[in-house]
């Protein structure tokens, strides 16, 4: 990774973590609700079978 790349890691890791501390949200919360998201709009990739597996989850 060259400087210039390592520094521009590093200021969208500064951004990120100042957009987050202002709307009060964690790295693991963001994650969470991006997972869960990702997850509700790709279920029909699970089968009715499948999906029986899972009985507690809305489907």
């Amino acid at each position: 990774m060259s400087e210039r790349e390592r520094i521009i890691e590093q200021e969208r890791k500064g951004v990120l973590e100042l957009m987050l501390k202002k709307v009060g949200l964690t790295r693991k919360q963001l994650s969470d609700d991006l997972i869960g998201m990702w997850m509700a709009g790709n279920n029909d990739l699970l089968t009715a079978t499948e999906k029986k597996q899972f009985p507690h989850l809305v489907w």
